[in-house]
């Protein structure tokens, strides 16, 4: 059960981090303008940016059309995987 509930929080903070990409990524730029970039609308790009929302792959490379960036650097986020993933194997 201990490692489900570590499991749950680091991929709450991988979607917190992810959010914080989009929101620096948006800028100034109005979540409106962002959706008329992309087939996302306005109120889902805002609650992916807020992490209000679980949002499937697709939602996020759409995000990512609409801001103009490689997908990747939505995902190039501060998160040590390794140390993760040897915490999950022990």
């Amino acid at each position: 059960m201990k490692r489900a509930i570590m499991n749950e929080f680091k991929t709450e903070e991988i979607k917190r981090l992810i959010a914080e990409k989009i929101k620096a990524a948006k800028g100034d730029i109005p979540y409106s303008k962002i959706a008329e970039k992309c087939n996302v609308t306005s109120a889902r790009i805002s609650d992916v940016a807020n992490n209000k929302i679980d949002c499937q792959l697709s939602t996020l490379l759409e995000i990512a059309t609409g801001l103009r960036i490689h997908p990747k650097e939505l995902f190039d986020i501060a998160f040590d995987f390794e140390e993760y993933y040897s915490e999950l194997d022990q």
